[in-house]
C-alpha cells in the first residue's frame, strides 16, 4: 500500500511540475528511473573520410574522466532516428547521416564503486544501440568544440584508433573493435 501511495504521489508531482516523459524526466526523475530499469541509448560512431572516429571528452561522477562515443538516452515514445539526430545536434551542432540499423548492440553494466554517487544503482545498466554515422558537412561542427584540448567536457577530437583513456564503461568497444570497424562507412 505504501508503494502504491508513493507512486501516486510521484505521478502527481510530475503533473504539478510539468514533467513529461516524452520530453525527459529531469535529472532527479532520470536518476531514479535508472535505478529501476535499464537505460536505452544510442551511441553515434562518427567516422570521417580518413576513417578516424570522433570522440568526446567526458568528466562526471557517474562515468569518470575519459574519451567516449557520444550518445544520448531515448525518451518515452521517441523514435530511434529522432534521438540519433537530436543527439547529433546536441553533441556536434550538426546533422549526420547514419545507417538505418544499429551496427552493434551492447548491454553495459557499471560495476565499479563511484565515490560521489549516493545511490550506487543509478545509471548502472545500459542497452546501447551503436550507429555508424558521418557528417553531411564536417564544416558544420561547432567552432568552440574544435578549440585546443583543455579537458573540458564535450570537447571533440578525431582518433585513428581508440585511445587508452577511453571510459571504463565503453571498454566493450575496444573488445569488439575488429567486428565494429568492418561495419563503418
Amino acid at each position: 500500500m505504501k508503494l502504491e501511495q508513493a507512486i501516486h504521489c510521484f505521478k502527481e508531482a510530475m503533473i504539478q511540475e510539468n514533467v513529461s516523459p516524452e520530453k525527459g524526466l529531469g535529472t532527479e526523475g532520470f536518476r531514479f528511473a535508472s535505478t529501476l530499469i535499464p537505460v536505452v541509448n544510442v551511441d553515434l560512431l562518427v567516422v570521417n573520410e580518413k576513417k578516424e572516429i570522433l570522440l568526446s571528452w567526458r568528466d562526471d561522477s557517474h562515468t569518470g574522466r575519459g574519451w567516449h562515443i557520444p550518445g544520448g538516452c531515448i525518451r518515452f515514445k521517441e523514435r530511434l532516428m529522432d534521438r540519433v539526430q537530436k543527439t547529433a545536434i546536441a553533441e556536434f551542432g550538426a546533422e549526420i547521416v547514419c545507417r538505418p540499423e544499429p551496427i552493434k548492440v551492447f548491454e553495459i553494466f557499471t560495476n565499479h564503486y563511484r565515490d560521489e554517487i549516493e545511490d550506487q544503482k543509478e545509471r548502472v545498466h545500459f542497452i546501447t544501440l551503436v550507429y555508424a554515422c558521418k557528417f553531411k558537412d564536417e564544416t558544420m561542427l561547432l567552432e568552440h568544440q574544435k578549440a585546443e584540448y583543455d579537458s573540458k567536457p564535450g570537447y571533440l577530437k578525431w582518433f585513428s584508433e581508440l585511445p587508452g583513456d577511453l571510459l571504463d564503461v565503453q571498454e566493450c568497444y575496444r573488445e569488439s573493435w575488429t567486428e565494429i570497424s568492418k561495419k563503418l562507412w
